[in-house]
């Protein structure tokens, strides 16, 4: 059997409906009946995670055996919308969250250790109903654990190391070649997981919030496939969000750099870590539409890419402001940095403005309360450093062989703004330009930038 030459990942929105099941059979069928082996990674059904997180919360109190039979309830009740009986094939998920949560009750302390490994059932059990769905419409499946596959590098703080893990990506003939010799010359495809690995300790850790993504591009790098589909709930990457900002246009191409940037500044569709691994290896990536699979969707490469100024505008409703008397020093910077970042904050970009230095960063520890900016300034009381939280950061991606599209950006937006303290960030190359402003104006804003620079 050859390797696989197509990886497909489908987000929770496209694995919770039934009528998307057809549409994923059909995909495999499509790319099995012109030759391709494809690899599927699967995330939790939608809004698992989230129910996930808020049990590690009811262990504390004793309440999570409810929490954990309507869990149940729901999978077994989704796997017979299927027309599958699966309650053999779930019970043992089942039966380890109860241990685990079990042990959270006991010790009153939710570890990052247990928080990785309760957060990870979501995906074992929507990958368990996927693989069973497919064997019972006829296709001849190979259902593989992830973390026996993707390991984890990380030498972090534990919550990080168990949270936001990172995977070494490098082509490995090896698995390659083990999967290869487990489908025993057999026309197999593969169901995995999303959002999980493990690490050197064989604990289970994740690769971040819609870290399903980053499992997809780890594995089509690893497996040197030809490309990389991220099938989600809308029709491609657009110029903003469709959700929010009207005239926002679907963006038929974009480059590597661009899909980064826009993902790093609060573009949803797509998680950061995508991009690099996909571009070293020179993956092309599609992101395309469940319900709509007729649609091309958008592809991501660096070939044909159109010179527009301004390709779209992201924001992140949610950032904080960080003004340090000196950056200067990378000793003092990786200090301040593993302080914020053992918190739970991932900065977003550092810059230096009218010779203030600046830290712009965002909070990512969904397991604890952003500190309050008293606190803040409290911590690094000793640093010197300057807190603000109550931001919202608006940014601008860009085409950069536009002469002076960042200048002309700046003058026509100080022009709309009645603001008199606009604080500017624009990226050395040319390709990204942002704004701080008020948390309740980001979205006004946005509509605004987007009609005149875009739509």
């Amino acid at each position: 059997m050859q390797a696989v030459q197509v990886v497909l990942k489908f987000g929770g929105s496209s694995v919770a409906e039934v009528a998307h099941w057809q549409t994923i059979a059909d995909q495999v069928q499509h790319h099995l009946s012109n030759g391709r082996r494809p690899l599927l990674v699967l995330s939790a059904l939608k809004n698992v995670s989230n129910l996930l997180e808020a049990l590690l919360h009811q262990a504390l109190t004793g309440g999570h055996p409810l929490a954990i039979a309507n869990l149940k309830k729901r999978h077994l009740g989704f796997a017979s919308q299927l027309g599958l009986d699966l309650n053999n094939q779930l019970n043992p998920w089942f039966e380890q969250l109860e241990v685990d949560c079990l042990a959270i009750y006991q010790a009153q302390h939710i570890s990052p250790k247990l928080h990785a490994k309760v957060l990870a059932t979501g995906e074992l059990l929507s990958t368990t109903i996927g693989s069973a769905f497919l064997s019972w419409r006829g296709f001849d499946v190979l259902w593989q654990d992830a973390r026996e596959i993707l390991k984890s590098n990380n030498q972090q703080d534990q919550w990080h190391h168990y949270t936001s893990a990172v995977c070494d990506y490098r082509y490995d003939a090896q698995i390659s070649a083990q999967l290869n010799a487990r489908s025993q010359g057999r026309q197999t495809i593969i169901v995995t997981q999303g959002f999980i690995a493990s690490d050197l300790a064989k604990d289970t850790v994740l690769l971040g919030r819609e870290g399903s993504d980053t499992s997809a591009a780890y594995l089509a790098a690893i497996l040197k496939a030809e490309q990389l589909e991220i099938w989600t709930d809308v029709t491609g990457v657009f110029s903003a969000n469709p959700r929010e900002i009207s005239g926002a246009r679907q963006l038929p191409r974009l480059s590597y750099q661009q899909a980064l940037l826009m993902a790093q500044f609060g573009a949803k569709v797509l998680h950061p870590r995508v991009m690099q691994p996909m571009e070293e290896n020179q993956i092309p990536v599609t992101v395309r539409c469940t319900s709509q699979p007729e649609h091309r969707g958008s592809l991501i490469s660096n070939q044909g890419m159109p010179e527009i100024s301004v390709k779209a505008v992201v924001y992140e409703a949610n950032t904080c402001q960080i003004i340090i008397s000196d950056l200067s020093s990378k000793s003092r910077l990786k200090l301040i940095n593993d302080k914020l970042s053992s918190l739970g904050f991932d900065i977003l970009l550092t810059a230096e403005i009218k010779a203030q230095n600046h830290l712009i960063l965002n909070y990512t520890n969904s397991d604890k309360i952003q500190p309050s900016e008293k606190v803040l300034c409290e911590l690094f009381s000793d640093d010197n450093i300057t807190v603000n939280i109550n931001y919202a950061l608006i940014t601008l991606v860009g085409e950069a062989a536009q002469q002076n599209w960042i200048e002309e950006a700046i003058h026509w937006i100080n022009q709309l703004v009645s603001e008199s303290q606009l604080v500017f960030y624009s990226s050395e190359d040319k390709t990204r330009l942002s704004l701080l402003v008020k948390p309740e104006r980001y979205l006004q804003l946005s509509q605004q930038i987007h009609q005149k620079l875009i739509s």
